[in-house]
């Protein structure tokens, strides 16, 4: 995989990648939404709360100006 394309959603990353904790490269919108994710599921709930956490942190990533959705 080339390191220029986010290995999520095969978009070209501009600016600096995201890497995971598996290794995998990430556009800056995947990565937060990995993020979101990831403390989803950190404070419990299950997946539907790992996924509306996921979505909450990106609007807030893009309310902020730093997505680019």
């Amino acid at each position: 995989m080339s390191l220029n394309r986010c290995e999520q959603c095969r978009r070209k990353i501009r600016g600096a990648p995201y890497r995971s904790v598996t290794g995998r490269i990430l556009c800056e919108s995947c990565g937060a939404r990995l993020q979101g994710r990831t403390a989803g599921l950190v404070v419990g709930g299950g997946a539907g709360n790992a996924i509306s956490t996921a979505g909450w942190f990106a609007r807030v990533r893009r309310a902020m100006g730093r997505g680019r959705r």
